[in-house]
């Protein structure tokens, strides 16, 4: 009798189960660059690039990872920016170019200035092996060539987007904690 009582008492208006929409076109397979950041797969494709004759890689250097790494930096130094996370950019620069990014974030939070989205297009990208002439530890030289826009929102104003060519010359240092080059400083070409 108790058990019969018990299955009544629970058997009353069935809830509502909302089942979502389904999306008419998958979403685009993403891979992580460091810890909560995750870029679809075909932003963290290298450009094509070209292997300089006058500066060569030595043997066993791979022209394919300096190029990722490039662009994986790259796409950490962006994600950190719009978010103001200074954090983040360990994974992507050191040396001067860490501080220099950890600075413009810094200014960007005392101005009142939002980062809303930043792109950078690259249109040519050139590898080769060279000292850094302020950096010994320095040797991937990587010349990048493209376009950067960048929306910002300033503390009481409309946003602003800007479109800026770049012409600059990466210097990467091997880091082996995370197995890869991380840009350590950056000037013209």
């Amino acid at each position: 009798m108790l058990l019969a009582a018990v299955l009544a008492a629970g058997c009353g208006a069935a809830p509502v189960v909302r089942i979502p929409t389904a999306s008419t076109s998958p979403s685009a397979p993403t891979t992580s660059l460091a810890p909560g950041v995750r870029v679809p797969v075909a932003e963290a494709s290298p450009p094509t690039y070209t292997i300089s004759t006058t500066y060569p890689l030595p043997s066993g250097v791979s022209a394919a990872t300096v190029a990722q790494d490039v662009v994986i930096d790259n796409l950490i130094e962006n994600v950190a920016i719009q978010r103001g996370d200074a954090a983040l950019l360990t994974y992507a620069d050191c040396g001067n170019w860490l501080g220099s990014i950890r600075k413009e974030i810094q200014s960007d939070k005392s101005q009142g200035l939002t980062v809303m989205n930043i792109r950078d297009t690259v249109s040519q990208m050139q590898i080769g092996f060279e000292v850094d002439p302020a950096d010994s530890l320095a040797t991937a030289a990587v010349i990048i060539k493209g376009v950067e826009v960048a929306t910002k929102l300033p503390s009481g104003r409309a946003a602003e987007t800007t479109t800026t060519p770049f012409d600059v010359i990466r210097w990467l240092e091997w880091n082996s904690l995370y197995h890869r080059y991380l840009t350590c400083d950056t000037g013209a070409s």
